[in-house]
Order: C-alpha cells, then structure tokens, then sequence
C-alpha cells in the first residue's frame, strides 16, 4: 500500500494525512482497529438479533454469528475475518501488538458470555476459542462451499466448536 494511493482514493493530500498519522504503521494499525471494533459491533447485533428469536436449542446466538461472519467473507466485506485476518498479518508490525487489533478479540465479549452462559468450558482461554472460530470461518473448506448457505456451514462449525470446547 503507498501513502499516494490512500490519499488519492479519500481526496486529501499527504501532508493532511500525516496530521493524524505519523507513519503508514500507524494508519494500518488504526484501520486494523477499525475493522476489529466493527466486527465485534456485527457479530454483538447478529448475536443479539438471534437472542429476540429463541428457538430452545440453547444456541445464545452462536450460530448466527458464525453465519455472519461467513456471510461477511463472502461478501468480501473490508470488516470481514477473513480480511482482517489479511491486514493483521501483512505487515512486520511492530511489537507489542494492540490487543484490539485481534480480530479474534472481536469475538472475546462474546466468548465470555458464552463461558458463563455454560456454552463452552470456562477454563478454555477465551482467545484460544476465538482464533479456532476465526479460523473455521476463514477455512478454505468454509470459502468452498458454493451453495451460499452461510447457516448451514455456520450450523455444521457450531457442531464442532461445540464438541471441541464441550462445558462440563
């Protein structure tokens, strides 16, 4: 990505950019954080949104979050996982990384409450529970799927999270 580019798609020139970035480290750092505050605002509301339509499966939401977040891929969303997940790790970022830009700790409120809710095991990291989700959505099995039915993979991952962090 050049300085150029960015500025010339948003009309602004570099020296107006620089007055609220100091280096491009910084200005991906704050789009990654971005992206990552928006995920958690999705999935919080697909989450949510599934909560108002309790169909007594105990599911609290988890499948229509996970259907969301397919559903983001699919549709290339710049806040998707799986492009998030393409920012984070395209550059030699600095150390130590801003927790807030994880985007698995876009899921950590929602894991948390899962852990409470009995959903899944609570002595299981929440962020370890986090990447595999991330990481179920972002999988190529996932992405080839061409039948467009983000619920129906969504519901066959549960399936799996489910069993692989089983509360008890």
């Amino acid at each position: 990505m050049r300085i150029e580019d960015v500025t010339a798609s948003v009309g602004i020139g570099k020296g107006t950019l620089y007055r609220h970035f100091d280096s491009r480290i910084e200005l991906l750092r704050a789009a990654l954080a971005y992206g990552v505050r928006e995920l958690q605002l999705r999935a919080l509301a697909a989450r949510d949104a599934a909560d108002g339509t309790a169909d007594g499966t105990a599911d609290h939401g988890l499948t229509a979050v996970i259907a969301e977040l397919a559903a983001m891929n699919t549709e290339r969303d710049p806040a998707s996982p799986a492009s998030l997940c393409r920012l984070r790790v395209c550059e030699g970022w600095p150390e130590p990384f801003d927790p807030e830009c994880e985007p698995s700790g876009a899921l950590a409120p929602l894991i948390v409450r899962w852990q409470a809710d009995g959903v899944f095991d609570r002595g299981e990291s929440p962020d370890w529970i986090a990447a595999l989700i991330i990481g179920a959505v972002n999988s190529p099995l996932m992405a080839s799927r061409g039948d467009g039915d983000a619920r129906a993979l969504a519901a066959h991952a549960v399936l799996l999270i489910r069993r692989a962090f089983a509360a008890g």
